[in-house]
C-alpha cells in the first residue's frame, strides 16, 4: 500500500516539475513535449535499474541506479523547494509589492533550483556521515561478570549498488572505535540481488565482537531471495536468528523473520510461540525488523530492536511512514520497564540522500545502576489473544551457548 502511495506521489511530482519548468522557461508547445518525454524517461530510470539488477547486468544497472535514484531524490527535493519558494515569494510580494508575471516566473524557478541544489548537497553529505547514538538501559538482571554489556545495532544497511564497499568500510571503522560486545543487524543488510556481488564479506567477517554477530531477516533479504541472502549473511560472519533464541553470557537474543518471509500470519504466530517459551531470568533482546510490538509480548523481553522506517529518510516522507508505523524512530517505553528502539537505519534505500534523518549506529549499554533513559510513549495496539499467556518456566526453546572469548 505504501509503495502505491509513493508511486502516485512520484507521478504527481513529475507533472508538477514539468509545469514549473515549462512555465518558468516559457517553453513552446514542442519544447514542453520534449521536456515531458525527458522527464518520463528519467522517472522510469529507477525501475529500469531494478530490472537490470535482477538480470545480472551489473555495470549498466549501476549507471542506471545512480542516475535514476539520484533523480528520484531530486524530484522530491525540488517539489519541496518549489513549495517553499512560492510561499516565501508570496509573503515578500505581499509586503513589497507584486512584480510582473514574467519576473515572478523567473524568480520562482531560480529560487526553486537554488534551494534544490543546496538541499541535495546537504542531504548527500548527511547520508555519508554515520552517527553513533548511545543509550543506557538499566536492568536488575544478572548480566554476568561484566559491569555493563555493550550491544551495537545496525539496521537497513542496504548493501548494493548505492551502498558498496566504501560504505561498509566507514561502518566498520565506527564500530571498531567503540568495540561492542555483540553486534546485531535488524534486517535489510542487503538491498537487492546486486548486493550479493558487492565484495564486503571478507571485511565484515573479520570484525569479531566478543560475543559474536547476529542478524534477522528483513523484507529486502526476501526480495533478493533467501536462498542467496542467507549464505551471504553467514559469509559476513552473522548468525541468522530465524524465529529462535540464543543464549550468550549474561544475555539472550531472540530473532524473528520479517512477515514477507512466510505466509500471512506466520510471523505473528512464530513470534508468539518463541516468546511464550522464554523464562524470565535473563536480559532478553528481541530483534525484529519492523517496529511492531505484539500486544502482550512486551512482558517477554526487556528491549526490542527494530528498523525499517528510516525515519522517512528524506523529509517530509517521515509524515507518511509515521502513518504506517506510529513507533517511528527513537526510544519508546513499553510495559514492565521494557523498551522498543527504532533505528533510523545505517544506510539508505534508493536516493543517495538523507534529510533530517541521519544514518546511525546505536550502542546500548546494559547494566545495573544506569539512570532511567525515559523514552517516548509507545502507541497502543489492539490485543492479540494468547500472546501474553504465562507458561511454565521450563518450556524454553532450544538455544545455543557461546563461549565468552574472542575467536
Amino acid at each position: 500500500m505504501i509503495f502505491r502511495v509513493f508511486l502516485a506521489l512520484y507521478g504527481v511530482a513529475h507533472v508538477f516539475i514539468w509545469h514549473a519548468l515549462a512555465v518558468g522557461l516559457a517553453l513552446s508547445p514542442s519544447g514542453s513535449a520534449y521536456l515531458g518525454g525527458a522527464l518520463l524517461g528519467l522517472g522510469l530510470t529507477p525501475f529500469f535499474a531494478r530490472r537490470m539488477d535482477r538480470r545480472g547486468l551489473k555495470r549498466v544497472g549501476r549507471v542506471f541506479s545512480w542516475v535514476g535514484y539520484t533523480w528520484a531524490g531530486l524530484v522530491l527535493l525540488f517539489t519541496m523547494a518549489r513549495l517553499a519558494s512560492d510561499l516565501l515569494l508570496g509573503v515578500s510580494f505581499v509586503l513589497a509589492g507584486v512584480p510582473s508575471h514574467a519576473e515572478a516566473r523567473v524568480l520562482s524557478l531560480t529560487l526553486s533550483l537554488s534551494l534544490t541544489g543546496l538541499l541535495a548537497i546537504y542531504a548527500f553529505f548527511e547520508r555519508s556521515r554515520i552517527r553513533v547514538e548511545t543509550i543506557d538501559i538499566p536492568t536488575a538482571k544478572d548480566i554476568g561478570a561484566s559491569t555493563a554489556l555493550c550491544i551495537a545495532q545496525i539496521s537497513d544497511v542496504h548493501i548494493g549498488t548505492m551502498n558498496g564497499r566504501r560504505r561498509i568500510q566507514t561502518l566498520l571503522k565506527r564500530l571498531k572505535e567503540h568495540d561492542p560486545d555483540v553486534l546485531v543487524s535488524t534486517g535489510d543488510l542487503i538491498d537487492s540481488p546486486a548486493g550479493l556481488a558487492v565484495p564486503v564479506t571478507e571485511a565484515l567477517s573479520a570484525f569479531k565482537p566478543r560475543l559474536g554477530k547476529f542478524a534477522v531477516v528483513g523484507n529486502h533479504e526476501c526480495y533478493a531471495g533467501l536462498a542467496s541472502a542467507l549464505p551471504f549473511m553467514e559469509r559476513c560472519g552473522f548468525v541468522v536468528l530465524r524465529n529462535t533464541a540464543v543464549v550468550l553470557p549474561g544475555l539472550r537474543l531472540v530473532g524473528v523473520d520479517d512477515p514477507v518471509a512466510g505466509k500471512p500470519g506466520d510471523a505473528t504466530r512464530s513470534e508468539a510461540r518463541v516468546l511464550r517459551g522464554l523464562s524470565d531470568d535473563m536480559f532478553t533482546v528481541l530483534l525484529k525488523h519492523r517496529p511492531d510490538v505484539l500486544p502482550g509480548s512486551e512482558a517477554r523481553f526487556d528491549l526490542q530492536l527494530s528498523g525499517h522506517t528510516h525515519k522517512g529518510q528524506i523529509f517530509p516522507f517521515g509524515f507518511l511512514t509515521r502513518l504506517y508505523y506510529p513507533a517511528h524512530a527513537g526510544l519508546f517505553r513499553l510495559a514492565r520497564a521494557s523498551y522498543l528502539y527504532v533505528s533510523r537505519g545505517t544506510g539508505a534505500w534508493g536516493p543517495p540522500f538523507r534529510l533530517l534523518a541521519p544514518p546511525e549506529i546505536t550502542l546500548f549499554r546494559v547494566g545495573p545502576g544506569f539512570p532511567d533513559p525515559g523514552g517516548q510513549t509507545a502507541p497502543t495496539l489492539p490485543s492479540i489473544e494468547g500472546v501474553g499467556e504465562r507458561v511454565p518456566a521450563q518450556a524454553t526453546p532450544t538455544v545455543t551457548a557461546f563461549s565468552d572469548r574472542r575467536s
